[in-house]
């Protein structure tokens, strides 16, 4: 039975009624997956066809109602669809496996709906913005448009990043996976818990779901696949794939978004292998938000605050999106760049015609960078996985609830002040020379803002694990004490202005909160326990012999971009 209901919507001209239900979508394999579709019915037109916009999710189709009646008040069919296995579908749910052919399916079923025209769209954040991109490996003919926000890239940066899996890989399939009393775990203060006594207790990070073996099936392959193998690389698109794609692409991170590295590889690929025309009508807005401002804008992230201009209406800027890929409405007079940064701390909308960091590049060896006293050939710094931790009392921009409490547990450089306001734009580079005397470790490389009478603010970060420091895919073998090369090329993209008088901050250290504990073994991280816990030893070179330094993209004076005017909310 469908459910039924009419909402009565006033818009500035007429009443529209829109009439919400609930269905059944069949796809290749019989599979039905649950869908809510929101349809505009206005009685002068009773016979008038509509373009379709449909999100796929696995959070279930209700959070979509808010989405679903405003495109529908402006004239869109909008279909909410519950991802397989959840919700009120049928099947069973893996992630990142069948949103491609599902997609494809589901795209052309809507595509032929007796009120559609047969142009559809996509839209969507994080998981949402994945599903988009798994489509697009099938290209369905009917798929016109897609808005990616946030866009997971899995095994890139979700569940691992640089092959660190992050604690979150659990307590996120608790909240996707669990129902009823099985969701006993998904409490995020019970997890954080559970994180702290696998770090303290040195338990195995792959016996998490000890607890909840409803997660196993999945969690367990997760970790058989520790490094970007063909696993995980045939959940996206590839190079023919988006030699392939005729969408126009409209994709959109933060600067403090979990998922940017995902969605600027994307559109990095995309941009390096697609076709001229399609490359040219993928945008990307970049502002200072984190995953979920991606979506609703926020006014700060912890400590960290933005102008006004930060506050962009999404809604507006999503239905001048569809308005014109699907109903052939002018372009929006801001598309007028290909690239939209926002600039914090000045508040400023620049357009770029491609995504290029700063061209006044400074290279800044580590050797001028210390403030240890006087200067060294080497620094030094202690990883002890066997000290307890405690768990931090809050989350901030400042970096200090993470440092390890021993100063000797990290390394910290500093510039020196600027002589001059400066735009820090685009990612910092750092080529450091390191050894150290057990068979593994990671190593985290986070850059600060400090200015006089204020707290350091985190303006971007990077990781790598050492023996997958020249490739994702194949491991190398560290042999102890002897000098290697890490390169730390994907830090987070960021612009700010740097005022005159502070001063940028770099921290090396070799574990992070929020990232999987590593016990300094030679066996898998997600293996290791207490047992096999190894006191590493490491030493940052900065010798004629071993050039340790930092790459810093500063714009060049009068080099800012064109300005960028966006809808903001009101």
């Amino acid at each position: 039975m469908y459910f039924v209901a009419l909402l009565i919507v006033l818009s500035s001209f007429q009443l529209m009624a829109l009439e919400v239900k609930d269905l059944r979508i069949p796809v290749r394999d019989k599979t039905e997956l649950a869908a809510t579709i929101y349809t505009p019915t206005s009685s002068p037109n009773r016979d008038k066809k509509f373009p379709v916009i449909v999100q796929f999710t696995p959070y279930g189709k209700s959070e979509a109602q808010q989405r679903g009646r405003y495109f529908s008040k402006h004239g869109y069919i909008f279909v909410a669809v519950d991802s397989r296995g959840l919700g009120e579908s049928n099947g069973v749910f893996t992630p990142f496996i069948d949103e491609g052919r599902d997609g494809y399916d589901v795209i052309e079923y809507l595509a032929k709906l007796p009120m559609s025209n047969g142009l559809v769209g996509t839209l969507g954040g994080s998981y949402r913005g994945f599903a988009q991109w798994a489509i697009q490996k099938y290209r369905p003919p009917s798929l016109q448009s897609m808005i990616a926000i946030a866009s997971v890239y899995p095994g890139y940066d979700f569940p691992m990043g640089n092959n660190i899996f992050s604690d979150y890989t659990i307590s996120w399939l608790d909240f996707v996976l669990s129902n009823g009393q099985n969701k006993r775990y998904g409490n995020g203060d019970r997890w954080q818990q559970t994180y702290l006594r696998q770090k303290n207790s040195g338990t195995r990070f792959k016996d998490f779901d000890k607890n909840a073996t409803h997660l196993s099936d999945v969690y367990q392959t997760w970790l058989a696949h520790p490094s970007y193998d063909e696993y995980w690389q045939t959940m996206v698109p590839k190079q023919q794939d988006y030699a392939a794609i005729t969408t126009p692409i409209l994709s959109i991170t933060g600067h403090y978004d979990g998922d940017q590295r995902g969605t600027l590889r994307y559109f990095k690929n995309h941009q390096q292998w697609g076709n001229q025309l399609a490359r040219s009508e993928h945008y990307l807005i970049v502002g200072p938000w984190d995953h979920s401002g991606t979506r609703k804008p926020k006014s700060h992230v912890h400590e960290a605050y933005f102008l006004p201009p930060s506050m962009l209406d999404m809604f507006k800027i999503h239905l001048d999106w569809f308005n014109w890929t699907l109903k052939g409405e002018a372009k929006p007079a801001y598309l007028d760049s290909l690239v939209m940064h926002y600039i914090q701390a000045s508040g400023l909308w620049v357009g770029q015609t491609h995504l290029k960091s700063g061209s006044d590049v400074e290279h800044l060896p580590l050797q001028s960078l210390q403030i240890q006293g006087e200067v060294q050939t080497v620094s030094r710094y202690r990883y002890d996985p066997t000290k307890p931790i405690a768990l931090p009392m809050s989350l901030d921009m400042t970096g200090s609830v993470n440092l390890p409490s021993e100063y000797e547990g990290y390394v910290i450089f500093e510039t020196k002040p600027l002589d001059r306001d400066k735009v820090l734009f685009g990612r910092l580079e750092a080529e450091v020379w390191l050894t150290m005397n057990v068979a593994d470790s990671d190593f985290y490389l986070d850059a600060f803002e400090v200015c006089t009478n204020s707290r350091p603010r985190l303006l971007s970060k990077a990781r790598k694990r050492a023996k997958y420091r020249d490739s994702l895919t194949n491991p190398v073998s560290t042999p102890s004490n002897v000098p290697f090369l890490i390169k730390f090329k994907d830090f987070d993209w960021v612009a700010r202005n740097i005022e005159k008088g502070c001063k940028l901050q770099f921290v090396i250290r070799s574990s992070q909160w929020h990232r999987q504990k590593h016990f300094n073994s030679a066996l898998p991280v997600a293996f290791q326990t207490m047992k096999q816990a190894h006191v590493a030893d490491i030493q940052i070179l900065h010798q004629p012999q071993y050039p340790s330094y930092i790459t810093i993209p500063w714009l060049k004076p009068g080099d800012v971009g064109k300005p960028v005017v966006l809808p903001l909310s009101l």
